[in-house]
């Protein structure tokens, strides 16, 4: 899974952004899979997670579920998402997740360093490392604002307009609503629940103040 590896930023940005992902394997141990991975949810939860989602029905931020409600509505092919902005909180959420022993694959998003460290301490050996090369080809026709590009980049189905971030950026600047109202906002169009609201909400008031 890649949809969440490509998230830009400056390094101090980056240390406050890292998803988790629990999913089976079709046709390999899917069937009867969605008892473990509600266990796995409940284990996910228990760290103060940001944004917690099921790419199949919604997240906590997209469709306003509450954590019951994705429970509810956890299937075998479910593929789960928290988003934690402390390394620490991730290294507990993979010690739950190792003694839980459930079966379902994990994959961590986030700096490199941080996560292998934080996997070394928990004492797992990752069985690949995907690592992005940044963007190529017709960079002329990204945002010129960072601060949009990194907001983008948290949603990895590309779901979020950047007109939107403008709109919103402009909103705060004029006292409309508050950076974390806007993040809100943006975070709703980001359905699967890999977006991190919190960075979100740094970015769209950076981008306040120049646009």
């Amino acid at each position: 899974m890649t949809h969440t590896l490509h998230r830009t930023g400056n390094l101090d940005s980056l240390k406050r952004d890292y998803v988790v992902l629990v999913m089976s394997c079709r046709g390999f141990n899917d069937k009867g899979a969605a008892s473990k991975l509600v266990k796995a949810l409940e284990l996910m939860a228990k760290f103060n997670p940001v944004n917690l989602g099921d790419m199949k029905t919604g997240s906590v931020l997209s469709r306003g579920y509450n954590y019951r409600k994705i429970v509810e509505k956890a299937t075998d092919t479910s593929i789960l998402h928290a988003v934690y902005t402390d390394i620490g909180a991730v290294r507990k959420t993979l010690m739950a997740l190792k003694e839980a022993d459930l079966g379902m694959p994990v994959v961590v998003s986030g700096l490199y360093d941080q996560v292998a460290r934080a996997v070394r301490m928990v004492g797992l050996k990752p069985h690949t490392v995907n690592i992005s090369l940044g963007v190529w080809g017709r960079t002329d026709l990204l945002p010129k604002d960072s601060e949009v590009i990194d907001t983008l980049t948290m949603c990895g189905h590309a779901l979020i307009s950047r007109n939107l971030v403008y709109k919103l950026a402009r909103d705060v600047k004029r006292e409309r609503i508050s950076p974390e109202e806007a993040a809100r906002v943006i975070a709703r169009c980001c359905s699967c629940g890999a977006f991190n609201p919190v960075r979100a909400a740094e970015l769209v008031e950076g981008l306040s103040k120049t646009t």
